[in-house]
């Protein structure tokens, strides 16, 4: 699903949000992840993960709100966060959205 223009900006903001909150944070565990989304007021419902993934620990954040679209995934590793905004039907939860690359 394509973003709105809206939701490209809300997802810029979320993404520098989150990036700087976590910069600094030297072998993350998904537990330290998941405290810093919580920090900057992310609630659990809205959290998959985080999880482990090799090097990195990704999560998912369902921002999907008044008929809105916007779900982020992200991955953050020792040195850097990068996140990628998609749109995700309300009938599934981000984490199920199939996303072409």
């Amino acid at each position: 699903m394509e973003l709105s223009p809206v939701e490209k900006c809300d997802a810029r903001v979320h993404s520098r949000r989150i990036a700087k909150a976590l910069k600094g944070t030297t072998d993350p565990t998904p537990g330290q992840v998941k405290d810093v989304l919580r920090g900057l007021g992310y609630i659990d419902l809205r959290i998959h993960g985080p999880q482990r993934s090799g090097e990195s620990v990704e999560f998912t954040l369902d921002l999907r709100l008044l008929g809105g679209e916007l779900c982020l995934s992200g991955k953050v590793t020792g040195t850097r966060t990068i996140t990628d905004p998609y749109g995700g039907s309300p009938e599934v939860a981000c984490p199920d959205v199939r996303r072409l690359r």
